[in-house]
């Protein structure tokens, strides 16, 4: 089913970008897309009827799906934070720190804007390589000097499933955040807060029947 919807999007979206694909190339483009979420697959062929102007290409449609991988812009403003502030901790990829190279030199030179060019051309390149044989983004802490913060983006990352609980816990001293990954009490502020209403009203509906009793 999956392999169909496909195969149907591949046709309208190629229709309406005037792209000529022949059977075979329209088969081998959806045997590549099944390795990711359909829902995805499929927003991402909305956007390229929305935004391309020339033709539809694998790289074109692979650039639009959301699989967890940070934008160039928002993997360089997050790598400027760490060299601009090197207290902070920052969550980031390893494919980001590699693209890094071809731009911290003229980052330590002053030159902010044509450095973060540079990252993009990298960065943008070897995503869509790793994208291509469906690999997921490689996350790791890069650890600043400042411990309480640290702990924040590590205990984060491990409840977004960005990294593994193994991992985090060898970035951590003892601590909450410690205490909480190992026990797997991994709850936002929000989630806290919505479980201790729902605890009150209960205790307060429990309060009222006792009294009526």
């Amino acid at each position: 089913m999956s392999a169909e919807k496909i195969m149907q999007a591949i046709a309208v979206t190629a229709e309406l970008t005037g792209t000529q694909l022949s059977d075979n190339a329209m088969a081998v483009m959806a045997e590549d897309l099944l390795a990711y979420p359909l829902d995805k697959v499929l927003i991402a062929f909305e956007r390229c009827r929305r935004e391309l102007k020339g033709k539809l290409t694998l790289a074109a449609i692979l650039e639009r799906i959301d699989d967890g991988w940070q934008s160039a812009e928002e993997a360089f403003n997050a790598l400027v934070s760490g060299w601009e502030n090197d207290s902070i901790s920052i969550l980031t990829t390893h494919t980001a720190m590699q693209a890094a190279q071809s731009a911290t030199a003229l980052f330590n030179a002053g030159d902010k804007y044509r450095a973060g060019m540079a990252f993009k051309t990298a960065y943008e390149r070897m995503v869509s390589e790793k994208k291509a044989k469906g690999m997921q983004p490689d996350w790791f802490v890069s650890a600043g000097v400042d411990k309480e913060q640290l702990a924040h983006v590590v205990k984060e990352a491990a409840m977004n499933g960005h990294i593994t609980q193994d991992y985090a816990l060898t970035l951590l001293p003892a601590s909450q955040e410690r205490i909480d990954i190992e026990t797997g009490n991994l709850l936002t502020n929000e989630q806290r807060a919505a479980g201790k209403d729902k605890l009150g009203n209960l205790i307060n509906l429990i309060a009222h029947k006792c009294a009526m009793s």
